[in-house]
């Protein structure tokens, strides 16, 4: 089926598996290519974007998603959760004479929002999008870390810091997808590796520098073998603690990634799916950043899920799902943002611990709502079939909540990470952009020393200023011990750029028709045309490396 989207512009065409994913879920298919559905969704999403403002509930000073200037009352999250407020005080009867979402605009305008989206924490204020992390600072998206920092979608990592998708490591610095990997330093695409360094595609490792497409290796530099006594000198050298030594093997580990051999897809112990950073999957079709799902399409981040189509960030066994963003633990959603341990939910934002909910706002414990009212279960069933008739007459039905209902900027969401798009660009399709903030970030006269051996304690005290984006950041007491307990020199540059920089690494959510570079055999993959690796078909890249 032909189409051309009602965003971008551009032409797309449906395939067959996703007409039938249209009509499953009873949706006329939508005329939005599945780039622009998930830029829609993602921008409902802000995970790191933080700002100071008072508690609505309060008067407290909190820590928030939501600028001083949004329009949304705010709750810290202990009185969000408390029962001192109703957020069924805000519930609305349902009127067929009017469109649904410009009923559920003025619900969702109304109810106050959380501070923060931080479950189960200990220790840990200054993360969001987080479930029971310990002793964490700014990890964003991950779940069950300890004594973590500047961490993003990364799970159940010790001592790490700096790292994004990469779960289960200890003591790793400046990582990227890797897994069960210790005292490593900027390592991507790697498996339980220890002591590896500017390296990728490793994989049962140990001891190895600037190396690429190895298994079960050790002591070896630019997939040269050294014995034990030449690569200890030679790595002594080249990992001198200096911040100038450091930015120049950075460069040269960029340089070596880009004349790699790579398979078409990080796709491992999966079957029949497409995409890119798939894990232990099957049926997962144009997926991306996918672990142990099943029967899954046109989809982004998922843990754990089953039957789902044109989703993004579902985790921990979700199941049924369409067209939802921010699903933990739940099943049956359906058009829906943060959406945790619920069942049969519809058009509804914020809701916990609940069941049959139809376009409700800030809901816990509840089962049979309407626009935030009560309704016995007879009452419920008879309404909603009613409704979803209405919706379908209206054109709303099937589609994601109106991008005026996000609280954030496209620029503040997690939109901009996955597909970024210029001020001009977001507010031609629709989206709001929020303008850099017009303070001045005057750099500071402290220059920080370039051996974090001369670093001294009082560093923690400074506020120093970024080298790219001019930001003022502070460098804190337990950053500095983990510095220097792995002899890495004190970072130049802010949390956020330094994301940045490793996000530059990774390929784009886009799928590519290209061909194997040695058996000319047909492949679909990430690696854009032009690129500069040479990209290789599953049997010739295992055939190549392994």
């Amino acid at each position: 089926m032909n189409k051309t989207c009602e965003t971008c512009g551009e032409n797309f065409i449906l395939s067959d598996l996703e007409i039938r994913q249209y009509k499953k879920n009873d949706v006329t298919p939508l005329p939005i290519c599945f780039p622009c559905q998930h830029k829609h969704r993602l921008s409902f999403r802000n995970e790191r974007t933080l700002y100071t403002r008072k508690c609505d509930g309060t008067g407290e000073s909190i820590i928030t998603i939501y600028a001083p200037d949004s329009p949304y009352k705010v709750y810290k999250n202990e009185y969000w959760y408390s029962d001192k407020w109703d957020p069924m005080e805000y519930g609305m009867d349902f009127d067929f004479n009017r469109p649904f979402f410009d009923q559920l605009r003025e619900l969702n305008r109304k109810v106050p929002r959380v501070a923060l989206i931080n479950l189960k924490h200990e220790n840990s204020d200054y993360c969001n999008m987080a479930v029971g992390n310990k002793n964490c600072y700014l990890v964003f998206g991950g779940d069950y870390d300890e004594d973590c920092m500047y961490m993003t979608l990364s799970f159940f990592c010790r001592d790490c810091l700096d790292a994004d998708y990469s779960n289960k490591n200890e003591l790793t610095y400046m990582a990227d997808n890797t897994m069960d990997c210790y005292d490593c330093q900027y390592i991507w695409d790697s498996r339980n590796c220890t002591n590896c360094y500017f390296s990728t595609d490793l994989s049962g490792c140990t001891e190895c520098i600037f190396c690429n497409n190895l298994q079960n290796k050790s002591y070896c530099i630019e997939n040269k073998q050294y014995t034990k006594e030449e690569y200890l000198r030679k790595k002594a050298e080249i990992l001198d603690g200096s911040y100038a030594t450091q930015r120049k093997n950075w460069e040269k580990f960029r340089h070596l990634r880009e004349s790699r051999i790579v398979k078409y897809a990080h796709i491992m112990a999966s079957e029949n799916c497409t995409g890119d950073y798939i894990k232990n999957s099957k049926n997962c079709t144009s997926c991306f950043d996918c672990s142990n799902s099943e029967d899954v399409s046109e989809s982004v981040f998922l843990e754990g899920a089953k039957d789902g189509f044109n989703i993004s960030f579902l985790g921990h066994k979700s199941e049924l799902t369409y067209n939802c963003i921010s699903v933990i633990t739940s099943s049956n959603i359906f058009g829906s943002y943060f959406i945790s341990d619920s069942s049969d939910i519809f058009y509804s934002e914020m809701c916990l611990n609940s069941q049959d909910l139809f376009g409700c706002q800030g809901l816990r414990r509840k089962k049979y709502c309407i626009l935030n009212k009560q309704y016995t279960k007879e009452e419920y069933q008879k309404m909603v079939p009613k409704i979803i008739e209405h919706m379908k007459k209206t054109g709303e039905w099937g589609r994601f909540l109106p991008k005026d209902f996000s609280a954030f900027a496209y620029n503040e969401g997690t939109g901009m990470r996955y597909f970024p798009l210029t001020k001009e660009q977001a507010l031609q399709q629709g989206f709001r952009w929020r303008d850099e903030d017009a303070k001045s970030f005057t750099p500071q006269t402290y220059v920080t020393p370039d051996n974090i051996k001369d670093v001294p304690d009082s560093i923690t005290s400074e506020v120093l200023a970024c080298t790219d984006c001019k930001k003022n950041f502070k460098i804190l007491q337990a950053e500095l011990q983990f510095y220097r307990k792995l002899n890495i020199p004190a970072p130049r540059t802010c949390a956020d750029c330094r994301q940045k920089a490793r996000n530059t690494l990774r390929n784009p959510y886009v799928l590519h028709l290209r061909t194997c570079k040695k058996c000319a055999a047909p492949i679909q993959t990430a690696y854009a045309p032009g690129r500069p690796e040479t990209v290789y078909c599953e049997k010739c890249y295992l055939k190549e490396v392994y």
